[in-house]
């Protein structure tokens, strides 16, 4: 009998362990994502007073790819809703060597001595609504609202010309950082018992205003931002497996009488990530 009990107890014991856990049931998620960024355009451009400050291509700076990291945490609410704070770093990196000067906000940089992008800091803060209008066994379909805050300091690192009379070789756009709104749809079709592919694209275009900075007078803000994500994900127990893609689009408008600052980045690459349901 003690046998009959020890063979039929793996039976009920496993096929328990690899039930499907419906993350629905979890409260929070917290998750985290890797990912490679390859430049496919931008520019980077800031004009100090008299001095226009020249546009600078980020792959003319040796932008080709760079990492960035993720990180975010998630309550999921009774309606099917969720609110997701999630977090951005980008790893920006390049070196270039130029046959000319380069003006960036005010201060000419000697290009023939080489040009380091890498001390650069670019984080994003993204605070955000998502709400299921559509579920089904099939897929769901479902909508995103929220705000994203850029805080970007921009470095074109270099010797600073004896010509210079300033030596400032940094722009802080995070001086002017603001939290624009933003808006997606998002889709996801269920694989099975534990899989799925979501496809979500969101995004944002605010029209150029006057905002309560001011840096020689008002500074005017415009912001544009387009993201579109695809990606698979397996659930191991309380454990998601994410592997996927990612296009962004960026462009960032500031200026006012003593600046003009303009950044823009089109990149795009793969991710890996994890998500702990609790």
């Amino acid at each position: 009998m003690k046998k009959l009990i020890l063979l039929l107890l793996p039976v009920g014991v496993f096929p328990a362990f690899s039930q499907k856990v419906d993350k629905s049931q979890s409260r929070f998620s917290l998750g985290a994502q890797y990912a490679h960024e390859f430049v496919i355009d931008g520019f980077v451009r800031v004009r100090e007073w008299e001095l226009p400050g020249d546009k600078m291509n980020l792959k003319e700076l040796g932008m080709n790819n760079y990492p960035a990291l993720q990180l975010f945490v998630k309550k999921r609410l009774k309606n099917n809703g969720s609110f997701t704070l999630t977090y951005d770093h980008f790893f920006m990196r390049g070196r270039a060597t130029f046959d000319r000067d380069i003006i960036y906000n005010g201060t000419i940089i000697d290009g023939t001595q080489g040009i380091d992008v890498s001390p650069t800091r670019y984080n994003r803060a993204t605070f955000s609504y998502r709400q299921t209008v559509l579920k089904g066994k099939l897929f769901d379909l479902g909508y995103t609202a929220g705000v994203v805050l850029d805080h970007i300091k921009f470095y074109l690192d270099g010797k600073v010309s004896a010509a210079s009379e300033k030596n400032e070789v940094f722009e802080g756009f995070g001086r002017q950082a603001f939290p624009y709104p933003f808006g997606g749809l998002n889709a996801i079709a269920h694989i099975g018992a534990i899989s799925e592919l979501n496809l979500e694209v969101s995004g944002t275009y605010v029209p150029e205003f006057k905002s309560f900075y001011t840096e020689g007078g008002h500074v005017n803000l415009q912001y544009s931002l387009f993201q579109t994500d695809i990606h698979y994900s397996r659930r191991v127990s309380d454990v998601e497996i994410e592997v996927g893609g990612r296009l962004r689009y960026m462009h960032l408008f500031q200026e006012s009488p003593e600046d003009t600052n303009i950044l823009r980045t089109f990149t795009g690459g793969p991710y890996i990530g994890v998500v702990y349901n609790f």
